[in-house]
């Protein structure tokens, strides 16, 4: 599932759209940028469904391929006898038949999408079966379910989801995805570990959102950012006294702006999170030392908003804020 700092990474970007095409034209879509926000998050949801199809469609390529195998008119040892623990693998099994990913690949509109990409597909399958988990593997005359979860895991890890060839195929597809690929993956990680022995068809998928809270909350700290964007820059502005405010990157303008935002409207949200998760964010979408920028203002920040008395949190602090 989608995470909050993956959130705020998306609200980012969103309000960097909103605010510089505000600056340039005067005008502002906010209820536009809230729909693009969530649509941007559900197509996070789309990559996570269409990389577990993509484990499927491996899976069937192989079976394809054993199948043409024993028709040939003159036939190996091998194309008599092939090897079958990628196709026996029950983590695969369990995916193909899982009622919910059948579901959501309809619903998503990608039933044909990687029988579409054979070569791309046919790639996978062979650095799979090249690699020296895949040959330790198969020296398993019957392979347990703690064995088949553990190749799994490992043929994702280190041979599909760092593939060049594959990142270039969804970036093409869709811009935003090159963002998206390490929140996909690491959801298809946490879908395949939590597959059991006693799992069956029913087994349910990752939810996009934990909670209904982190679903509204990344369209509250939009709005309350943008709405609140002139006092919030104010009170920036009285904290960069040798620095001219409008030379700062609209990146950390914007950061400094939803960590304050936080601070003073989201009263769940402990400070020391909210300065934490806009540092580490910094070092992602910002120069190299606007993170302990953004540390040092939203903490100076915090500590006279606290005795203005106009910070006010909850005593209890829900966890994975």
């Amino acid at each position: 599932m989608i995470n909050r700092r993956n959130i705020r990474s998306k609200v980012m970007q969103e309000l960097y759209a909103l605010i510089t095409g505000l600056e340039a034209t005067g005008q502002a879509d906010v209820e536009g940028s809230v729909k693009k926000l969530l649509a941007d998050l559900e197509n996070s949801y789309k990559l996570y469904i269409l990389l577990l199809n993509l484990l499927v469609a491996i899976r069937q390529r192989e079976i394809d391929l054993i199948e043409r195998r024993k028709n040939k008119y003159i036939k190996t040892p091998q194309d008599l006898n092939p090897d079958t623990h990628l196709i026996d693998n029950r983590i695969g099994i369990l995916l193909e038949k899982n009622r919910q990913l059948q579901n959501e690949t309809r619903r998503l509109k990608l039933a044909h999408l990687w029988s579409n990409e054979p070569e791309l597909v046919r790639h996978l399958l062979d650095k799979v079966k090249a690699s020296a988990a895949y040959k330790q593997y198969v020296r398993i005359p019957e392979p347990d379910f703690k064995a088949d979860k553990h190749f799994a895991l490992d043929a994702y890890k280190n041979q599909i989801a760092p593939d060049e060839k594959l990142h270039g195929f969804l970036e093409n597809m869709e811009i935003n995805w090159a963002d998206d690929i390490a929140i996909a993956n690491t959801m298809v990680m946490k879908t395949l570990d939590k597959f059991g022995p006693n799992d069956t068809a029913d087994k349910p998928l990752l939810p996009l959102f934990k909670s209904e809270d982190d679903r509204e909350f990344g369209r509250d700290l939009l709005l309350h950012t943008f709405q609140n964007r002139d006092e919030l820059s104010e009170i920036i502005a009285g904290k960069v006294k040798n620095w001219d405010f409008n030379r700062l990157s609209q990146v950390d303008k914007i950061l400094l702006m939803m960590g304050l935002a936080e601070m003073l409207y989201f009263p769940t949200i402990p400070p020391t999170v909210s300065i934490n998760e806009y540092v580490e964010i910094a070092k992602e979408f910002s120069t190299p030392k606007s993170n302990k920028f953004i540390n040092g203002i939203l903490d100076s920040a915090y500590k006279d908003l606290l005795a203005q008395n106009r910070i006010h949190k909850v005593a209890e602090i829900p966890k994975n804020q």
